[in-house]
């Protein structure tokens, strides 16, 4: 064994610069497979500290509208829970939880903000939540308890130590839960990161209609079960779903009538998510009250993990095989002496695992510095309190082992048949080894372009959708967050501001674009609803953000009060609606509300330009919805130094116990796309880590190449070749395989990144100038990694190649 290593080192330092460009190539490529390993299991991991995960489900449903649509939902009915546990025996514990949208506790001197979740005492019999201080059987028995965290417990005492002893018993209020009370019974361990669900407190069931809530018909929270241990899933759940479909039926019945769905039988289906799965497998459309990751993401990363390991290894492979051929003659002694073949897999073991152990290690060291670089290019988070040491030792160990293994077989079947006599002798396969190691190289070159293909394409597409015209004016806007303020009171901030120098118009609304949507079913006929999509908005709305009134008026100050039945209405609503010649004056229902439209707007782009514009209605009536959440200032960008005085010295007028927060609303509708964003970058350093491998593996194959032609140069040389000629022969294979690498990757990059566009419904075009721009890149960066290296052995003098021969 001490031999081996000794001439593995031997080796290793005899062919330094190979051994350093493969050891470099394959550190960044550990370093970036690595870093996305641990991202991938981290987010596989959520929810799996729980000790029962693998019998809690959260209960879910399809529904199959009328017009054949279908979508699926999680949003149920509380009373659900209890009829579930009393009619289906196999279900131990069952909860409905919701989140209180809006909650703060009121503290003496100021209104705190809190995450906080509503659900039944069978919660903690569910989850395994750490409990701090506290009797886990006592946790909200009674309806005035309350159980925080501990991050809670810091805010509310200021210290980073609160005495727990004295917090429990102690009492809070909500300000938006009027003579109520609420005893602290428990103090929680902060939520682990790997949770889909995340509060600082839970208060009991009993008060969840004291929040604004998310409701679509069929229920406002979602519900969690625990089967019993030894219970068959797919049995039980089948009776969960039989119990459903009953306890909804006449819910169904009523929404079939009405044409809101399919007549099908099929038309509400209940189904089951595993707990462990929730993070990733969502397939509702708006998930509700829960953290969703990103399935697609990761898929991506782990594609961009295999191609860069990829190009990495095969430079690997590639420069290896050329070492190979190097000791053919120490081959053919061992061989004509009785070596057998796994004697010479011994003799490259060792040497190839030394390699790649020194890659590894220098890897890992890579990875951590570049974890916060990773972080910042994916807005996520990798905790090291979650990394799996086990898992990574086996990943690890496991990747070790094949990479030492392949590397090390690769001999083998290339000597395996070959007759020691020809090792021995400088024939040595020449043309098949170059040729191979150029299918590798032209592989490579062929992923690298699809990677810059998609790199120009999403950043293209990304900036088409910032820069879309929207339909209406987004700058030189700031939205004003007002939702704890009363209607009132956020009427009259609008008008203090509506006053102030720089200021140029103000409107109240309720939706700001980013931050959640209603819907409205209005009637088309009698077999016919559409799906709507609603805006509470005052008469300064439409002048704020220049929206184009085609037809009829805009809501006038009368109209804003608590009975008005005047709406505005976009081209889509018209179209839809299929109203005949001019809608104003149209009546449209809505269930028992009867509404009149007023006016007519251009189609604007209020959702994200990833959807289609969708039928949208303006209402002005003060009590259909929530209140008023967002004051819109639109001011003189020459002004805004006064302006951001004037919101301030307004705020402190309202005499509030709230924290002043506004955006400038460009910025925040900009980051709308922020997914787009993030895949850009990713694809982009994958792009240059692949490219920075790629030419580092070109490099040294060229050095070989070379080498090995020194005698052939030299010749040619003597005989009148000009340097340029030389450089040519040398660059002509590299730029054939670039060629045809091209030629593969276009038809690939193209299907890649139209099947990707599909997902948006306004979408740039896949310009010819893409491909054309990728080619010349891979090009470029074939002609500057090989030539220098062509150039220094085409003006050698041919002597020094040929005085031995």
């Amino acid at each position: 064994m001490r031999s081996r290593i000794l001439y593995a080192l031997r080796n290793i330092k005899r062919n330094r610069l190979n051994v350093a460009i493969t050891t470099i190539g394959l550190s960044m490529a550990l370093a970036s497979v690595l870093i996305i390993f641990l991202f991938v299991e981290q987010e596989h991991s959520y929810n799996d500290f729980h000790e029962n995960a693998d019998r809690i489900f959260r209960l879910n449903y399809t529904m199959t509208l009328k017009d054949g649509t279908k979508g699926s939902d999680d949003l149920i009915k509380p009373d659900l829970a209890k009829d579930l546990e009393d009619k289906v025996p196999q279900i131990e514990h069952c909860t409905p939880y919701r989140e209180g949208y809006m909650a703060q506790l009121d503290l003496k001197d100021k209104n705190l903000k809190v995450k906080l979740g509503i659900a039944n005492q069978e919660f903690f019999d569910m989850f395994s939540f750490k409990l701090l201080k506290g009797n886990r059987n006592d946790l909200l028995v009674d309806p005035t308890n309350i159980v925080i965290t501990k991050s809670l417990a810091q805010k509310i005492t200021g210290t980073d130590s609160p005495d727990y002893d004295k917090l429990i018993g102690q009492s809070l209020e909500f300000t938006f839960i009027k003579n109520v009370s609420f005893t602290i019974k428990g103090i929680l361990a902060d939520v682990p990161r790997n949770s889909t669900l995340d509060f600082e407190a839970i208060i009991p069931f009993e008060h969840e209609n004291a929040f604004w809530q998310s409701n679509n018909g069929l229920g406002n929270s979602i519900l969690f079960y625990e089967l019993k241990n030894g219970v068959v899933p797919e049995q039980a759940n089948n009776l969960v779903y039989a119990e459903v479909k009953e306890f909804y039926q006449k819910d169904i019945e009523k929404a079939q009538k009405n044409n809101l769905l399919s007549s099908s039988s099929k038309c509400f289906q209940p189904y089951a998510l595993p707990l462990k799965s929730l993070y990733l497998d969502n397939t509702i459309d708006g998930v509700a009250y829960q953290l969703t990751g990103n399935r697609t993401q990761l898929k991506i990363l782990t594609i961009v993990a295999l191609l860069i390991l990829f190009i990495a290894f095969s430079n690997y492979i590639i420069l290896t095989i050329g070492q190979f051929f190097k000791k053919a003659g120490e081959v053919s002694i061992r061989k004509s002496m009785g070596g057998k073949n796994i004697d010479i897999f011994k003799m490259f073991l060792s040497e190839n695992l030394i390699t790649i152990l020194i890659s590894f290690i220098a890897g890992g060291i890579l990875g951590d510095m570049l974890i916060p670089v990773f972080n910042n290019i994916s807005q996520s988070q990798i905790y090291f309190n979650l990394i799996n040491i086990p898992s990574l030792v086996a990943f690890s160990a496991l990747s070790i082992i094949l990479l030492t293994t392949l590397t090390s077989l690769i001999p083998i079947f290339i000597f395996r048949k070959v007759k020691p006599t020809l090792l021995s002798t400088k024939k040595l396969f020449a043309g098949k080894k170059a040729s191979a190691s150029q299918v590798f190289v032209g592989l490579q070159y062929a992923l690298t372009i699809v990677l810059i293909i998609a790199t120009i394409s999403i950043s293209k597409q990304t900036n088409y959708l910032k820069n879309k015209s929207l339909g209406f004016s987004d700058k030189n806007i700031i939205s004003l967050d007002v939702r704890y303020l009363s209607q009132s009171g956020a009427t009259v901030l609008r008008d203090m501001l509506k006053n102030q120098a720089g200021v140029t118009n103000t409107s109240l609304t309720n939706r700001d674009f980013f931050d959640g949507y209603s819907t409205r079913s209005f009637e088309v006929s009698s077999s016919e609803v559409l799906n709507t999509y609603i805006f509470k908005a005052d008469n300064y709305f439409i002048p704020t953000l220049n929206l184009k009134l085609l037809e009829g008026r805009n809501f006038s100050e009368s109209n804003v009060d608590s009975t008005d039945k005047s709406i505005v209405v976009n081209e889509e609503f018209v179209k839809k609606m299929k109203i005949d010649g001019s809608p104003i004056g149209s009546i449209v229902s809505s269930g028992k509300n009867r509404f009149e439209i007023i006016g007519v707007v251009n189609n604007y782009q209020f959702l994200t330009s990833r959807e289609k514009i969708e039928p949208m209605i303006l209402y002005s009536n003060t009590n259909i919805g929530n209140g008023y959440s967002s004051i819109l200032v639109k001011y003189n960008p020459e002004n805004l130094s006064n302006v951001i005085s004037a919101i301030k010295k307004g705020w402190k007028e309202m005499n509030t116990k709230e924290n002043l927060n506004y955006t400038f609303w460009d910025k925040e509708l900009e980051n709308r796309y922020k997914v787009e964003e993030r895949l850009s970058k990713t694809i982009l350093y994958a792009s240059i880590i692949s490219i920075i491998i790629l030419s580092l593996g070109l490099f040294g194959l060229t050095v070989l190449i070379s080498a090995q032609r020194t005698n052939e140069i030299g010749i040619r040389k003597v005989n009148g070749a000009q340097i340029g000629q030389v450089i040519m022969m040398l660059n002509g294979n590299y730029l054939k395989w670039v060629f045809f690498a091209f030629l593969v990757a276009c038809p690939l990059g193209w299907y890649l990144m139209n099947k990707w566009l599909e997902n948006f419904a306004y979408k740039t075009s896949l310009s010819w100038w893409i491909f054309a721009l990728a080619g010349v890149l891979a090009l470029g960066i074939a002609l500057i990694t090989v030539s220098w290296q062509s150039w220094r052995a085409a003006t050698r003098n041919p002597v020094e190649a040929l005085r031995y021969e």
